[in-house]
C-alpha cells in the first residue's frame, strides 16, 4: 500500500455524536475473583465512549483485549474465525451476561478485528489454496485417460476455491507482505456507518504502515464510523482527537497522551538510551 503523507494536526472530524454507535458500557460488579471478574472494569460504573475513537491502554493483564472481546460477545459483530480456545470462549460468553451496552442503533453494523485472528486467516487461505492446487494435480493424473468433460467437472470446485480466494480482496493477500496484506484486508472491510472493535491492530505493521492505518481510521470516521482500539503502539495512541482510557489495577481513567506510562518510558529511552544500557549491561 502506498504510504500517504498527511499532517496529523489537520485531521478534522464530525461533531461528537455524528459518528457514534455506542456511548457507554456497564460491566456489573461481581463477587467473583476469577477471570474475568477481577479486571478493573467490572465495577458497575459506566465505561463511556465519548469520541469517535477511543484508545484503551495499559500493561498486559489489565484486560484491554478482554474488554473488547466481552463487548463483542454482546454486539455480535462479524469477526475472522480466530484461535480463541473453547474454554476461554465459554467463559467470555458467560461473563457477557453481566455486560450492558447502550447502543444508539438497535444493532450496530461493523467488524471485530484482531491481528492474531488475521494471521490465522492468512494461514487458512494458504492452506485452502494449496489443498485445491494439490487436488487439481491429483485430478490431472487420475483423469488423464478420461474425457475433458469429466476432468472439468472434477476440477470445478477446486478451481472455484482458488478463484474465490484470489478475488476476495483488491490485491493478492498471499503474495503481499504481511503488513500490506493486513492493510488491504482492513481497507476492504471499511464501510460507512460502522462500529469497529480493534484488538492490537499494530501487531504486523511497521511504523510507516501504522501511520497509514491512522489515515484509514480518520477517513472512516468522516464516514460516521466509530472505533474502540486496544493497543500498545505509541503511534496508534497518538491519534489526534482520540480519547485515551488507561486500564490498571486502580481502575479505568481518562489520561492524556503524555501521561501514558509506556509513552513516558519510550521518550526517556530515546533521549537517554545510553543510561538505560549502562544500567542493563553494567
Amino acid at each position: 500500500m502506498t504510504f500517504l503523507f498527511f499532517d496529523l494536526h489537520d485531521i478534522m472530524w464530525l461533531k461528537v455524536g455524528d459518528a457514534m454507535h455506542i456511548n457507554y458500557a456497564v460491566f456489573s460488579k461481581e463477587e467473583h475473583t476469577i477471570f474475568p471478574y477481577q479486571l478493573p472494569f467490572f465495577t458497575g460504573e459506566k465505561v463511556t465512549f465519548e469520541t469517535p475513537v477511543t484508545i484503551l491502554v495499559g500493561e498486559n493483564g489489565t484486560g484491554k483485549s478482554t474488554l473488547i472481546e466481552l463487548m463483542n460477545e454482546v454486539l455480535k459483530l462479524p469477526k475472522i474465525v480466530g484461535t480463541t480456545n473453547h474454554l476461554e470462549q465459554d467463559i467470555l460468553k458467560e461473563a457477557s451476561k453481566n455486560v450492558l451496552i447502550h447502543r444508539l442503533h438497535q444493532k450496530p453494523k461493523g467488524f471485530f478485528f484482531g491481528a492474531e485472528d488475521f494471521t490465522s486467516y492468512i494461514h487458512y487461505l494458504t492452506y485452502e489454496k494449496n489443498a485445491s492446487k494439490a487436488e487439481l494435480k491429483r485430478i490431472e493424473q487420475e483423469y488423464k485417460h478420461r474425457s475433458e468433460y469429466a476432468k472439468g467437472l472434477a476440477s470445478m470446485p477446486h478451481n472455484r476455491t482458488i478463484h474465490e480466494i484470489d478475488g476476495l480482496h483488491n490485491r493478492d493477500l498471499l503474495s503481499s507482505s504481511h503488513g500490506e496484506a493486513y492493510l488491504s484486508f482492513f481497507t476492504s472491510r471499511m464501510k460507512e456507518n460502522q462500529l469497529y472493535l480493534l484488538d492490537e491492530p499494530e501487531t504486523p505493521l511497521s511504523i510507516q504502515n501504522q501511520l497509514s492505518l491512522l489515515y484509514l481510521i480518520d477517513e472512516a470516521v468522516k464516514k460516521n464510523c466509530q472505533f474502540i482500539i486496544a493497543t500498545h503502539s505509541p503511534v496508534i495512541m497518538a491519534m489526534p482527537n482520540a480519547r485515551v482510557l488507561s486500564l490498571s489495577s486502580e481502575g479505568i481513567k481518562e489520561i492524556s497522551y503524555d501521561e501514558i506510562e509506556s509513552v513516558k518510558l519510550l521518550k526517556q529511552f530515546l533521549n537517554q538510551k545510553e543510561q538505560f544500557f549502562r544500567h542493563l549491561f553494567k
